[in-house]
């Protein structure tokens, strides 16, 4: 522990409790909150009007809402107890024993999930900080990885979420990563859409030519070569290639304007 980390509480005139630390206020600000609101619900579930109206609850989103809440609590605890203890703090004799321990409990996998839940959650609109929301993501992704460095999802994911970062080199070197615990055609797809994102189209067209080994007649290959195409100006291959993935699957909307523009340059 760092010496000088300590937390100091202050009792006001109301019945709250404030802290020194930001970040201890949050958390006990979202605990009290569940507290209050666990309150009120059981309140409201007492009453007889509330009963003849349970049915039309979508318990589902009242379930992830909760759920979500005790994420973010235990999100901050984690936080908290990470400024506090440095590794170095660990002795060197009990690192790897706990490692293992945390592998045993699945932690690594606890991790991912938590990344994935925040990136569905951003995807829902339900968080507005995406950069903020990012860099927890990888961070989390790292904790899996310190603690399972064979985890596969947890490269992977770090990789995707890298590439939303613009950080295309080293989402490219955690794709890798990925690739040498599995060869997954997923991820040659997205290491052919980080080097197209970054103008690296040769190597965009490898992977893209690689994930086509894999399945011949892969709807996303074809069109990620298509849109690489297209951005080297190559209209025609690049009409070649949305035909090619037009026989597979459905064109989204705005690939289908792109094939179109690829068509009127061509006449």
């Amino acid at each position: 522990m760092k010496e000088d980390e300590y937390i100091e509480v202050k009792k006001r005139s109301t019945n709250k409790v404030y802290f020194e630390s930001p970040l201890v206020q949050s958390i006990y600000d979202k605990i009290d909150f569940l507290r209050e609101e666990s309150k009120a619900i059981l309140e409201e579930i007492d009453s007889s009007e509330f009963k003849q109206q349970l049915d039309n609850i979508d318990l589902e989103e009242f379930s992830e809402d909760t759920i979500n809440q005790i994420d973010d609590v235990f999100d901050d605890i984690s936080r908290f107890k990470d400024d506090i203890i440095e590794t170095q703090d660990i002795p060197e004799n009990v690192r790897e024993p706990y490692r293992m321990t945390q592998m045993y409990f699945d932690r690594d996998g606890d991790y991912v999930r938590r990344a994935q839940r925040k990136l569905k959650r951003l995807k829902s609109n339900k968080l507005t900080d995406a950069y903020g929301t990012y860099t927890r993501v990888v961070e989390l992704c790292d904790k899996a990885i310190n603690v399972n460095d064979c985890n596969f999802d947890a490269y992977f994911l770090k990789a995707q979420t890298l590439v939303k970062m613009r950080r295309y080199a080293e989402a490219i070197e955690e794709f890798n990563n990925a690739l040498s615990i599995k060869n997954d055609i997923g991820v040659w797809l997205a290491i052919g859409e980080a080097n197209r994102l970054d103008a690296d189209y040769d190597g965009a067209i490898n992977a893209y030519n690689k994930a086509l080994s894999m399945d011949e007649n892969s709807f996303e290959a074809f069109k990620g070569k298509a849109y690489t195409y297209f951005d080297l100006k190559d209209f025609k291959t690049a009409a070649y290639f949305f035909g090619k993935a037009s026989h597979v699957g459905s064109l989204d909307e705005a690939s289908q304007k792109i094939w179109n523009v690829c068509k009127e340059k061509l006449n």
